[in-house]
């Protein structure tokens, strides 16, 4: 049975990707954001990010920044080519209104089977391969403070049948229960392992449930978003 996350949720099968996102909002509105970005019949990019603060400031630009991006995306450029041009753009905007946002890239070529990694001071992905885990050193500094994007650069993975990915914004593994402990990077990456044979949906579901267990559904400070990606078997 699928759990029910209303207009906040989102799947998608593209280019031999299951994908499953949902970002739940601290507050009526939010500053997370995650979004799913065909590329032609064979490819896919996928974002998530986290504006600064929440509430109706961080939306507006949550939302600005969505809009770049969703022009760089159209314009066949590279992850960096994209993330280049928001911090020279969206980044300056954010700069201006004395906020930043960080934000994490994805992009599947299905002919290769491989995915391209690239963070702008986002938490890296968790990639599921069998029994193996691997996070990607992928880092950067977030949008909003230079003009140019600075990090690490791209990392490359293939992807096999069956594996999955990871994205979360910070207010996920910092969710509190009524006890003040946090989630976790543990909790979760143990809660993938031991149901990543799911579709990504049903993956997605399962990690709600139990965030919402530990948290005992206590309203959180931060905005929580989730988004699965899994290569068809």
């Amino acid at each position: 049975m699928s759990l029910d996350t209303g207009d906040r949720g989102r799947r998608i099968i593209h280019a031999g990707i299951q994908g499953a996102g949902c970002s739940i909002p601290a507050d009526l509105e939010g500053g997370d954001f995650f979004a799913f970005i065909p590329r032609g019949e064979d490819g896919l990019i996928v974002a998530i990010g986290d504006v600064m603060g929440k509430g109706m400031r961080a939306a507006g630009q949550r939302k600005d920044l969505c809009t770049v991006l969703y022009s760089c995306t159209g314009k066949d450029l590279s992850l960096l080519e994209i993330v280049n041009q928001l911090a020279a753009t969206a980044g300056k905007r954010l700069y201006r209104a004395g906020s930043f946002a960080t934000l994490g890239l994805i992009s599947y070529e299905r002919q290769h089977n491989c995915i391209t990694c690239l963070s702008a001071g986002h938490p890296s992905p968790v990639i599921f391969s069998g029994q193996n885990i691997y996070m990607p050193r992928v880092r950067g500094v977030a949008l909003g403070f230079l003009d140019e994007y600075q990090g690490t650069g791209p990392e490359q993975f293939i992807l096999s049948r069956g594996d999955v990915v990871v994205m979360y914004t910070d207010g996920l593994i910092e969710a509190r229960n009524a006890g003040g402990q946090h989630y976790g990077l543990n909790r979760l990456t143990g809660i993938v392992a031991a149901n990543a044979g799911l579709d990504a949906g049903d993956l997605q579901d399962v990690i709600l449930r139990d965030l919402f267990t530990f948290t005992g559904c206590k309203q959180q400070r931060d905005d929580v978003t989730l988004v699965i990606l899994k290569r068809d078997q």
